[in-house]
């Protein structure tokens, strides 16, 4: 709602609106701030864990090293792709380059976790 139509709802004039709007109920108008994107509910979850460390941190560091565990996630595939130089052949001058595919996307992976303290 803007001034002038509360000031014409209310009956009294647009500068004792503001007055009342800034110095009675002290209340500013401010700008939208824009963001990239919403936070899907798992990394809002993820940024409150993180929020939480950083005050467990500031409040007794010595404690929180010895209580921290963290994990390390990584894929592994089922078929181990050769590298640039095993896959190098011999081939005549004459002969068609040879081609090698990535790998497909139904070859299968597992992921790998690990944990520590």
């Amino acid at each position: 709602m803007n001034v002038s139509r509360l000031a014409e709802e209310t009956g009294i004039s647009a500068g004792a609106v503001l007055t009342i709007i800034h110095e009675k109920l002290d209340m500013s108008k401010v700008s939208v701030r824009w963001v990239p994107r919403r936070l899907s509910p798992f990394q809002d979850t993820r940024r409150q864990y993180c929020q939480e460390n950083l005050e467990l941190l500031t409040e007794d560091p010595e404690h929180f090293f010895q209580r921290l565990v963290t994990r390390e996630e990584t894929w592994v595939y089922h078929r181990d792709p050769e590298s640039k130089m095993e896959s190098m052949q011999w081939k005549h001058k004459t002969s068609p380059h040879p081609k090698n595919f990535r790998v497909e996307k139904f070859a299968g992976k597992v992921m790998a976790t690990f944990f520590w303290d």
